[in-house]
């Protein structure tokens, strides 16, 4: 089996967000404090793994926006083997995170609230290697899209396959990010196309799939330069979302990208 990477983060007074090799891996508004655990082998490349935290104010309680000097940011990139359990007192550490000498580096020099303003974001990032997994072909060397109006049609007919329920349509187009689940945590996901078919009739689809919207509520944004895009409804509504008409919200993000050179969810 493979080690299992973690992201372990404490966030407070700002918007923390967090990508891994270029693609969206978590965003918090932290204003009162948010602890953000997150796994992320699906998300690495093997050698050269990139992962980075940007920081920026976020509107306090208070009515006032949060201070460069309020900013705080700590944990760790973990590794865990196998049958560890995940806890702060556990795991290898891969690296520490730490603002408080980023935020002293970024402000040397620097005095007044308007010009520690202007210092925001702050960012960092953290490089290592991992010796097993590698998705280069979906992060690094998969095409760029350029073209947005098919990524809309594209929505399109992923809302329809949603709205018709068709169960068989969904699996082709979720294939090659179960398949990569499938590799990266073999012993969770033994058949993760059983597992999928059974979480949409069981779960997603009794909850009444959330499918009238027009193209034009379609929102794209880009990762990984181009290479990934993520589909969501606007304003901040998951793609593929529903009401919870069964008493359980669910949701499910939906990163794209060129598979063969068709349009397919790779995350």
């Amino acid at each position: 089996m493979e080690p299992f990477y973690y992201l372990e983060v404490f966030a407070n007074n700002c918007i923390i967000e967090i990508t891994v090799n270029g693609l969206f891996l978590a965003r918090s508004d932290a204003k009162n404090g948010s602890s953000l655990n997150y796994p992320f082998n699906t998300e690495l490349i093997g050698k050269g793994n990139t992962v980075s935290i940007t920081a920026i104010p976020t509107l306090l309680d208070s009515g006032a926006i949060s201070l460069f000097s309020d900013v705080v940011i700590n944990g760790a990139l973990k590794k865990y083997q196998p049958g560890d359990i995940t806890g702060p007192e556990s795991g290898e550490i891969i690296a520490a995170i730490d603002f408080e000498e980023v935020k002293s580096e970024k402000s040397k020099d620097v005095t007044g609230l308007a010009a520690l303003a202007a210092l925001f974001p702050l960012q960092k990032s953290y490089v290592f290697d991992n010796e097993t997994l590698d998705f280069k072909n979906r992060l690094v060397d998969a095409p760029v899209i350029s073209d947005k109006e098919k990524l809309f049609d594209y929505g399109i007919f992923l809302r329809n396959l949603l709205e018709r329920q068709d169960l068989n349509g969904l699996c082709k187009e979720f294939e090659p990010k179960l398949k990569d689940y499938g590799i990266t945590y073999p012993n969770d996901l033994p058949d993760p196309i059983k597992w999928f078919k059974d979480f949409m009739t069981t779960d997603f689809f009794p909850g009444g799939p959330i499918t009238g919207f027009s193209r034009d509520a379609i929102g794209l944004r880009s990762w990984c330069d181009g290479k990934i895009w993520e589909l969501f409804i606007k304003p901040t509504t998951q793609f593929f979302s529903n009401r919870g008409d069964d008493g359980d919200i669910n949701s499910i993000e939906i990163f794209v990208g060129l598979v063969d050179d068709q349009l397919k969810i790779i995350r």
